[in-house]
């Protein structure tokens, strides 16, 4: 039994399909995945800003602004906001500026600055290094953004002096002139999960039925008629519900090792952290490839005769059901959401939003209620599948087909 499932294994493992299906395309489309998704990610983190700033001239309003600059770079225990450079003059600090971005092939490429701030009088001027790229032109606009508001409070402050010179003595008129705050950063979640995540979830659900291929394969290895070796084996003395246990675990083998190489890749390039809860999600793929090599049995020992046939169905199903689980973009991923609240029968009988919706269970929710219950549908799937294939294939005949 033991060398039946081995050989078994190894037939599955060279078959091209195996590495096409179950490795080359997901592979693939996370890759496509990682370059698409990484100038958003950009914009989700925070990285120092670097401005060029012109020294101010001596004075109250002056000492303010260095101060005001010197904080913003310094950070105070915290990662620095902006990182500052000093010039003496206006021209000085636009023509580093030039020179720094043409040497680096534009503004932010490399950290060029991105904007040339100066103190005139009682005014700020931001002026803006020109540049197409949106995310720099977002850190832009957030430059323009915290500058304004110093210049605001700076003018609020005059205006407090000159009518109360006694009232910015106030603790809460300094409070409220200064700006500051404390804000404390709270996680939900074990980790901080990426607005991009569901995406790769949807894929690993899209990667987990696309391995299916490899349980219709075997299956399709013991239903007399479809090969010269299914015939042979339809005479043979071993029983046919043994020998399907045997090749739909094989099977089930290789679907497992396929996701667990695209997992492995996935959270390396995409940077993805589970935590603690990775066993949990090394369990999920585990059932994922049960409910893959079940779907694939089934529909082997049913429907026409036809491989091809079959092999349509199945890529049907796996298409259809990521087009449900939101793979193919980001308004397909709302209307799916918005599909699953108002239907949520729609998301139970799609495996592969099954698959997502455990593998984001345990990134969105600290409890593991809904991972389980997610969890359970899938395996119930694969169960139900394998149990009604090995049933059916018992029933097949040579003569009846």
């Amino acid at each position: 039994m033991l060398k039946n499932w081995w050989l078994a294994l190894l037939t599955l493992v060279r078959d091209r399909s195996f590495l096409v299906w179950c490795l080359g395309l997901p592979l693939g489309l996370a890759t496509i995945f990682v370059f698409m998704f990484q100038p958003l990610e950009r914009l989700t983190v925070l990285e120092e800003l670097p401005v060029a700033a012109v020294r101010p001239a001596d004075g109250p309003e002056g000492e303010a602004f260095r101060d005001f600059v010197d904080a913003l770079s310094a950070g105070d225990g915290a990662p620095a906001a902006f990182s500052v450079s000093w010039y003496g003059s206006e021209q000085d600090a636009h023509r580093a500026a030039e020179e720094a971005s043409s040497a680096m092939g534009g503004a932010g490429d490399g950290r060029a600055p991105i904007a040339v701030v100066s103190l005139d009088g009682a005014d700020v001027s931001v002026d803006l290094a020109p540049t197409s790229d949106s995310t720099v032109e977002l850190e832009q606009s957030v430059v323009v953004s915290v500058f304004d508001g110093w210049a605001a409070r700076m003018a609020a402050a005059r205006a407090v002096a000159e009518r109360d010179p006694a009232a910015l003595a106030s603790e809460a008129v300094a409070a409220a002139l200064s700006g500051g705050g404390h804000v404390d950063k709270v996680s939900l979640t074990e980790t901080a999960p990426k607005e991009t995540t569901a995406f790769y979830f949807a894929l690993l659900g899209f990667a987990a039925l696309m391995s299916a291929q490899s349980g219709l394969m075997a299956a399709l290895t013991l239903v007399p008629g479809a090969t010269g070796c299914a015939s042979r084996i339809t005479v043979g003395g071993r029983p046919r519900s043994r020998q399907l246990l045997c090749w739909l675990s094989a099977s089930w083998a290789t679907s497992f090792a396929g996701l667990a190489v695209c997992l492995a890749y996935i959270c390396v390039a995409a940077s993805i952290d589970f935590g603690a809860r990775l066993p949990l999600v090394v369990l999920a793929l585990a059932l994922a490839s049960l409910m893959a090599t079940g779907l694939g049995g089934l529909v082997a020992v049913t429907g026409p005769r036809d491989a091809g046939v079959k092999d349509g169905i199945l890529t049907a199903v796996t298409c259809v059901g990521a087009l449900f689980a939101g793979l193919y973009g980001e308004p397909v991923m709302e209307m799916a959401n918005s599909l699953a609240r108002e239907v949520p029968a729609s998301a139970w009988v799609n495996p592969v939003r099954q698959v997502m919706d455990s593998l984001s269970s345990l990134v969105y929710y600290d409890s593991l209620a809904p991972y389980w219950f997610h969890l359970g549908l899938v395996a119930a799937f694969g169960v139900v599948c394998c149990a009604v294939a090995v049933v059916r294939l018992r029933r097949l005949r040579r003569e009846s087909l």
